[in-house]
C-alpha cells in the first residue's frame, strides 16, 4: 500500500488550498464580496488586493469592470485563482510575492484585504510594514479598506469539518490551540486530510497563526502608518457601529492629499 504524502508549512499548501476552495468557492455570494463590490462601484482607476487567494473576491470585482491586480505569497493558491480566470475569460496581472515589500510608487487608487488575512502577518512590525506599502502604492486620496477578524479566546474542542466531493473526503482537525497573551496571537496546528474510498491518500499541517487587534490599536497602526480619515464598520453592516459582538470589523482609510480628476 502506498504511504500517505505528509508535508508541513505556515503557508497555504495543497490541501489547504482545496479545503478553502470547497468551504469558500468562487463565484459563490459572500457578505464580504458584495460589500467590497458596493464600496468600489465609483473607484474608476486600478485596484490591489493583497493575499487575493483562489480570487472569491478578486474574480466578481473584474466581471464587474474594475482594473484588478492579486498578489499572495502561496502559488497553490495563485495557481487557482489563475485557472478560475482563465476559466471565465479574464486575465488578470497575478503575483507571488509578499505583502509586506510589495510596492508599486501611487500605481492604484484602492487597495482592499477582505477576510482577515492582514492579521496572518507575524505582529506588529509586519503589519505595520504591509501598511507603509499600502500607502506607498496608492495615489493621493487612495483608499484602503481592510478587514481584522474580532478578537475573541479560542474555542477549546473544536470540531472535526468534512467536505465530499465524488470518491473523495477532506477532513480538517484542530490538533492543537495555544494564545500567547505577550504576543497576542493564537496558534492552531491544523491537520488536512484527503481520503479516497476510505483510504488516506495525503496529509498536511499547517501552523496557522492569527494576530488580535483591538480596533483602537489597529487604528493605531494605520495612523501610524501614515493614513487618514479613518473609520470603523462591523460585520460588513455601514450602519452598525463595530463593538465585540462582531465578527468582522473593516476599516476604511485614505492616503493623505488630494484625488487626481480624471
Amino acid at each position: 500500500m502506498t504511504e500517505p504524502q505528509t508535508q508541513m508549512n505556515w503557508e497555504y499548501g495543497t490541501l489547504a488550498a482545496e479545503v478553502y476552495e470547497l468551504d469558500k468557492p468562487v463565484g459563490r455570494p459572500f457578505a464580504d464580496v458584495e460589500y467590497y463590490t458596493g464600496l468600489l462601484a465609483d473607484v474608476r482607476g486600478p485596484i490591489l488586493e493583497p493575499a487575493t487567494g483562489t480570487g472569491r473576491v478578486l474574480i466578481p470585482l473584474l466581471e464587474a469592470g474594475h482594473q484588478v491586480e492579486g498578489l499572495d505569497s502561496s502559488p497553490q493558491m495563485l495557481a487557482r485563482c489563475r485557472q478560475h480566470c482563465r476559466d471565465r475569460g479574464l486575465d488578470p496581472v497575478l503575483r507571488e510575492v509578499d505583502m509586506t515589500i510589495y510596492v508599486r510608487l501611487a500605481a492604484y487608487e484602492a487597495v482592499i484585504i477582505p477576510a482577515g488575512s492582514i492579521a496572518l502577518l507575524d505582529g506588529r512590525k509586519a503589519t505595520l510594514q504591509a501598511l507603509t506599502c499600502f500607502r506607498d502604492s496608492l495615489v493621493p486620496g487612495g483608499l484602503l479598506i481592510v478587514d481584522i477578524p474580532v478578537p475573541r479566546p479560542a474555542a477549546g474542542n473544536e470540531t472535526m469539518r468534512y467536505w465530499r466531493r465524488d470518491s473523495y473526503l477532506w477532513t480538517l482537525q484542530a490538533l492543537h490551540t495555544e494564545y500567547d497573551p505577550v504576543t497576542n496571537q493564537t496558534t492552531r496546528f491544523l491537520r488536512y486530510d484527503k481520503w479516497q474510498d476510505g483510504t488516506l491518500r495525503t496529509a498536511e499541517l499547517q501552523t496557522f497563526r492569527l494576530q488580535h487587534w483591538s480596533s483602537q490599536e489597529f487604528a493605531g497602526l494605520l495612523w501610524e502608518a501614515g493614513f487618514s480619515d479613518i473609520a470603523v464598520t462591523g460585520d460588513y453592516q455601514d450602519a452598525s457601529a463595530p463593538g465585540p459582538g462582531n465578527e468582522v470589523w473593516t476599516f476604511h482609510a485614505t492616503r493623505p492629499g488630494a484625488r487626481l480628476l480624471e
